[in-house]
């Protein structure tokens, strides 16, 4: 009987041991639906190469963005220009170097139709996706 019960007690170990299950927090979705007009006029891409200032904060959390629409759309976190996110572009990922605190993130079409902009908590659960809807 004790060769049994240590045979189950080394079995129930090692599942628990190998065990491939996360238990992460979900990530959280937000649809945010486009304004008509430039919105933030002082928001422009790039012209030249310019070289991005190093971040001492430490740790991060991932912004995701979906583009719902047929627009090529530009993307800007914490007013620095992060890139453009091609029509249709799903799970598209920017990483935020501003943790514990409130993130501002802006977005507009190529040709300036439509915007969004929004704060999200940035370590509320290290990763926020954002849907750009028309």
């Amino acid at each position: 009987m004790k060769k049994l019960l240590l045979l189950f007690i080394a079995v129930l170990g090692l599942s628990l041991a190998f065990q491939n299950q996360s238990f992460a927090q979900a990530k959280k979705k937000v649809a945010v639906y486009g304004k008509s007009g430039s919105g933030d006029g002082s928001m422009s891409a790039p012209s030249e190469d310019q070289v991005r200032p190093k971040s001492k904060k430490r740790g991060y959390c991932y912004l995701y963005l979906d583009n719902y629409t047929g627009y090529y759309v530009d993307v800007w976190v914490e007013n620095q220009y992060q890139g453009r996110l091609s029509p249709y572009a799903t799970s598209v990922r920017f990483d935020v170097w501003t943790p514990g605190n409130w993130t501002k993130w802006y977005a507009k079409t190529a040709g300036g139709t439509y915007y969004w902009q929004n704060d999200s908590y940035c370590n509320d659960s290290r990763v926020f996706t954002i849907n750009l809807k028309q």
